[in-house]
């Protein structure tokens, strides 16, 4: 279904429950996606699907709620769907389950949204995706031999439709797409891997690639790196004075930090306190923010929740202070947050939680750097203003991580482990570069470890996050380029497992 049969659709079901005395919400999606990936010249798979479906979630006049879900889109289905619904929240009113009127609370919303993308999803037939990509493939290969290349490409389109009992009718479409190249290189008997992409909303991604093969760049560059990283001699363990790139920046900032302020989960978090978010709690040095928020033409957009209320810009830090969470319509008053639409689903079939979009940390005290267009280059840039504004101290490493290859933390204790592509000593004016290192410490600390930003900033460091065995698009980032100070709670050192 497009867009407007989904919204007419949606409210046939919702005419279905108009004798009700308690309140529904409608949730309908339709998914459709294309996928390949090639590997040394060839396809290994070539992929074109889709689904679509409808979950009813009803409430009784006391809050209790049930949940229905059907993959079929017809006539008839609302009907079955919202009896069962129904019949469900009473049975869990019957046996005591936790109850919630605070839907009946939200403001109503009614929203036709645009699809942002410039391509429809069919404009590029599959075919004609087909042949861009093993040409952008070919060309990396032909750049680079010396590395076993896999190339994937994906192409999204999800349409929602979000219908309540008040009245409310939300609709929009969440195109996205992403070009990435993953290499492996061998030297001195070692292997190292690395993972360049290229996100945006539609195929204009392979377009605009095939145009200025900027990719194409990166992962060369990339490449050379991980082939010296092979014969590269192992860091000491220790504690010091840090460079972080923005991916990296964007999985602390994620990870370590904004789970921890996700409303669903006060009683577990390092940021709670008798399961109310600690806002004014100093978190930072003055000068650092935090923020929350959709952006048009991100990997991670999303300008509405699943519940049917818009996606508020949320400023989590302020000028290093806590001051507010991410907050649905459900968990956010217990928490002690207002309500700001983070309420996300994976799809039709799941209940929403709440969850970030794209986040980003951005720090008042700004160093200029010029991107340069080979990454040994922009290193000697990092170290050249480093060295301009008195940023390096003599005799002491400064390290610059690059890459993120994901971690674990605790929101309860605050700790956190995250892993790097590897390491170069930005003190030294031969630039020696390390072996991967584990990167882990305290939240807290590693926070008011920041003293400033290098560069504009960068926010498309793209992932998947998952929560609740659900799985949704995440992104964000910070200023090119973070200085940490060195601290005690943050350490560097271990091999990569």
């Amino acid at each position: 279904m497009e867009q407007k049969e989904l919204r007419a659709f949606v409210r046939l079901v919702l005419a279905e429950a108009h004798d009700y005395d308690g309140y529904i919400v409608v949730r309908a999606q339709t998914h459709r996606e294309w996928g390949m990936r090639l590997s040394n010249g060839k396809f290994q798979r070539v992929s074109s699907g889709g689904d679509s479906g409808l979950g009813v979630q009803a409430f009784t006049k006391d809050g209790a709620s049930g949940f229905a879900t059907s993959d079929i889109l017809e006539e008839g289905i609302g009907r079955k769907l919202v009896e069962k619904a129904i019949r469900l929240a009473s049975r869990n009113e019957g046996i005591g389950t936790e109850r919630n009127r605070r839907i009946w609370e939200a403001p109503l919303v009614q929203v036709e949204g645009v699809n942002p993308a410039q391509k429809g999803f069919e404009e590029i037939p599959l075919v004609d995706l087909e042949e861009m990509v093993m040409t952008l493939h070919n060309s990396l290969r032909g750049v680079y031999p010396e590395g076993a290349w896999q190339t994937s490409y994906r192409q999204v389109e999800e349409v929602w439709c979000i219908g309540r009992t008040d009245g409310t009718l939300v609709s929009f479409v969440v195109p996205r797409a992403v070009l990435m190249h993953q290499g492996t290189v061998r030297d001195q008997g070692r292997a190292q891997s690395t993972l360049v992409h290229r996100s945006g909303i539609d195929a204009t991604v392979l377009i605009e690639e095939l145009a200025d093969h900027t990719l194409e760049r990166k992962a060369v560059d990339r490449a050379e790196f991980a082939k010296a990283v092979c014969g590269a001699p192992q860091l000491p363990s220790g504690h010091y004075p840090l460079i972080i790139d923005y991916g990296l920046a964007k999985g602390l900032a994620h990870e370590a930090f904004g789970h921890a302020v996700e409303s669903d989960h006060m009683n577990e978090s390092v940021l709670g306190e008798k399961g109310k978010l600690r806002k004014g709690l100093r978190v930072a040095r003055p000068g650092v923010t935090i923020v929350d928020g959709p952006l048009v033409g991100d990997w991670a957009y999303q300008p509405y929740s699943a519940n049917g209320l818009p996606r508020e810009t949320v400023t989590i830090v302020r000028d290093g202070i806590l001051e507010a969470g991410l907050g649905d319509i459900f968990s956010a008053e217990e928490a002690g947050m207002p309500v700001t639409g983070a309420g996300r689903s994976e799809g039709y079939g799941n209940i929403p939680l709440p969850r970030m979009s794209n986040i980003r940390l951005i720090v008042d005290r700004m160093l200029p750097l010029t991107p340069a267009e080979h990454l040994m280059d922009e290193v000697k840039a990092v170290r050249n203003a480093l060295l301009e504004h008195g940023e390096l101290l003599e005799g002491e490493k400064n390290l610059l991580l690059l890459g993120y290859r994901g971690g674990q933390v605790n929101p309860k204790t605050g700790d956190f482990v995250f892993q790097c592509d590897g390491i170069i000593d930005a003190s030294d004016p031969n630039l020696p570069i390390y072996q991967p290192s584990i990167f882990s410490g305290k939240i807290l600390s590693a926070l008011e470890a920041i003293r400033g930003g290098l560069g504009e900033g960068c926010y498309d460091a793209i992932g998947t996050c998952g929560k609740g065995g659900q799985s949704v698009a995440s992104s964000g980032g910070s200023h090119r380029y973070l200085l940490m100070d060195s601290d005690q709670q943050v350490s560097l050192g271990g091999e990569r497992g």
